[in-house]
């Protein structure tokens, strides 16, 4: 029989302690898994491990508590059980003709219960013609709930038959919880009538409760006024297998792996096997780790390196989880890497710190590792928090972070959390739910990960964002991974997070509306507190969510203001860029003598306080939109090299406002 103990999983614990206390259980979570439990024979001294799906364990641990009546259905099948005499017994109950049996005669009555077979499928017959209507084409008739319900109803009443019934798909009972129609809400209505009757059952060896069971797979697929204030029910969360579990699920197995020693001889599964086995499967299915397995015999890759000996689990569950046989991190270019803070200074001007900073994090992602685990696990690869004034190179830091990790800009992906303001904004993010616009779509977040697990992640001025996506953030950022709204586990463990904020930068009064907390003349040390005790204050006070500020960690880099002379350097560094995209794109090199350069500097100047995004416009004002004018009206021909001379700059009120002296030569 099974033996719920200490070492079966606390969802079971909890659902062998309340079937006996409360009238209906509603099971939700992980339900469509297969359930590891338990099970110990007559004089065996120790339980073996056993599996079933959940209706199935169900049936058997009801059939173990002596109930002499287990009955089960679903939105497609009628009230089916396990042998014709339970049915029978059954409609004697209905009668109100219902003998009271003595539960020492149950193996008696049901001899599989003792001969140890699957109490899994209904009654052989009643499978077999179904089976056989199928295969000739007769369509099942749909199933009358209302009928089923009124039987279950009065048999729940009955004082001296144990009952249990197990409704299996619950969630499809209903097609919106929160808008049912009325033959919907009159059926749910009767179940929970059904279940507030419910008698005890009590015989001198004995005492039961008569039991429904709902599955389904989230517990707002149903009604709250099913569960809410029901003193009577309990809702039991089934959870994923946890570590004990899943080192149960290795040790068992660890034959049927690839490589993996046979026999009854057969060494056990190394300590280091099992070890990476329950890290890196942390959230998947009992099915799920089963597909590793298939997946170690299908693609021939061994459990343990027959080579270095080494465990081969981390592969082989990154495999499943990214659909890819080669990690990009370990695909990197060394040589990209050793120049990594040369690369990095060339884009970014100044901020000496907050490059520091991030060469760190490239340096652990690449090594992998983290405080506190003693191997990689699920979390993000790093997590960044920019923050500082407007226009100091935040966003351009992310994409240099992308193009030095991955070789392209375009593996940053950015999401804009001024357009996450508003309430339900995390169904953008994640998908919609089902019968919800957006559903089919899905989330743009899970998207865009699922296409590319290997990516810099960047979520621009987070503090927009509507407090409710950050708890989805607390779940990739602690776990690595969320589910979206098709079900779907979508992996960060190979991303690099980073959320920007303005905070501290300017702040809201009621006098003058904006106040600037910070200037380009405060200290870095000075400004750099400022903007962390805004941020600071904004999660534990405005928010009111301090676990989110501890997740960042120490993660926060403060960009300095833009000063001179890194505002030359800066414009510089743009015509060197203008320069590389006339020579791709006209073959025409562009020039700018000092002088020219000089006015084109002290213009820029004048938008330091817009940051280099005020750097790049004055450029964009002075020099691009001129240029392009003069090629295009004098048909410069491709090839040529373009001088300019001077910038002849005539102020806001005329047509052009800066005018380019040029001489054009021969390259």
């Amino acid at each position: 029989m099974i033996v719920i103990n200490e070492e079966s999983q606390r969802w079971l614990r909890e659902l062998a302690r309340f079937s006996s206390i409360k009238n209906v259980l509603f099971l939700y979570g992980n339900t469509y898994d297969l359930v590891s439990f338990p099970v110990q024979g007559e004089g065996e001294e120790e339980p073996r491990w056993s599996e079933s799906d959940l209706p199935g364990f169900l049936r058997r641990w009801l059939m173990g508590l002596k109930y002499e009546i287990v009955g089960w259905a679903d939105p497609l099948e009628d009230l089916s059980f396990l042998t014709p005499e339970m049915e029978a017994l059954f409609d004697k109950v209905l009668r109100g003709t219902g003998a009271c049996a003595d539960p020492e005669e149950q193996a008696d009555r049901h001899p599989q219960l003792e001969a140890g077979r699957s109490l899994g499928t209904p009654d052989q017959k009643g499978a077999a013609a179904r089976m056989a209507d199928r295969v000739r084409g007769i369509r099942p008739r749909p199933v009358d709930w209302d009928t089923v319900i009124h039987r279950i109803g009065i048999a729940l009443q009955n004082p001296q038959v144990p009952c249990a019934f197990i409704v299996d798909f619950a969630s499809r009972l209903t097609s919106t919880p929160d808008r049912m129609p009325r033959d919907e809400r009159m059926l749910l209505t009767r179940m929970l009538k059904a279940s507030l009757a419910s008698r005890e059952v009590v015989r001198e060896k004995g005492r039961w409760n008569n039991l429904l069971i709902l599955i389904c797979e989230k517990l707002n697929d149903l009604p709250a006024f099913l569960y809410l204030n029901n003193p009577r029910a309990r809702s039991i969360h089934v959870e994923p297998p946890d570590r004990d579990e899943r080192a149960r699920f290795i040790t068992r197995y660890y034959r049927y792996f690839y490589g993996a020693p046979r026999g009854d001889s057969a060494p056990a599964a190394p300590t280091a096997v099992v070890s990476d086995f329950v890290d890196f499967t942390e959230g998947l299915s009992n099915y799920e780790m089963r597909s590793l397995l298939s997946l170690s015999m299908r693609e021939r890759i061994p459990v343990v390196d027959e080579l270095t000996g080494v465990s081969n689990v981390r592969r082989i569950s990154e495999m499943y989880k990214y659909g890819v046989t080669v990690s990009e991190w370990d695909q990197m270019d060394p040589k990209r890497l050793s120049n990594a803070e040369d690369f990095v200074r060339g884009r970014i001007k100044g901020q000496e710190a907050a490059v520091a900073r991030v060469l760190d994090i490239v340096k652990r992602a690449k090594i992998g590792i983290a405080a506190g685990d003693t191997k990689r696990t699920n979390r993000p690869r790093g997590v960044l928090f920019f923050a500082g004034p407007t226009g100091v190179g935040k966003t351009e830091m992310a994409k240099a972070l992308a193009e030095l990790l991955f070789g392209r800009e375009e593996r940053l992906i950015r999401f804009d959390m001024s357009e996450y303001s508003v309430q339900q904004a995390d169904q953008r993010l994640l998908g919609a739910p089902p019968g919800y616009i957006g559903y089919e779509e899905g989330g743009q977040l899970t998207n865009a990960v699922k296409k590319n697990p290997f990516s810099v992640l960047l979520f621009d001025e987070i503090e927009k964002a509507h407090p409710s996506i950050f708890d989805k953030f607390l779940q990739i950022l602690d776990d690595g991974r969320i589910t979206d709204s098709k079900g779907d586990t979508v992996y960060f463990s190979e991303c690099i997070i980073i959320f920007t904020s303005n905070l501290g930068t300017v702040a809201r009064t009621e006098e003058t509306g904006s106040k600037v907390l910070v200037t380009p003349e405060m200290p870095y040390p000075q400004m750099r507190g400022v903007v962390l005790d805004a941020i600071r204050d904004h999660f534990n006070f405005t928010l009111g969510r301090p676990e989110i500020l501890n997740r960042f960690g120490d993660n926060f880099v403060v960009f300095d203001f833009i000063k001179p002379p890194l505002d030359e350097q800066i414009v510089d560094l743009l015509l060197s860029k203008l320069d590389k995209a006339t020579r791709e794109t006209r073959k025409t090199p562009v020039v700018l003598d000092p002088p020219a350069r000089e006015k084109l500097v002290a213009l820029a100047r004048e938008q330091l306080h817009h940051g280099g995004r005020g750097i790049r416009n004055a450029v964009d004002a002075t020099l691009i939109n001129p240029l392009s004018r003069y090629l295009f009206d004098n048909n410069v021909e491709m090839g040529r090299r373009v001088r300019v001379l001077d910038l002849l700059v005539h102020g806001e009120e005329t047509g052009t406002r800066v005018e380019l002296v040029v001489r054009v030569e021969d390259p």
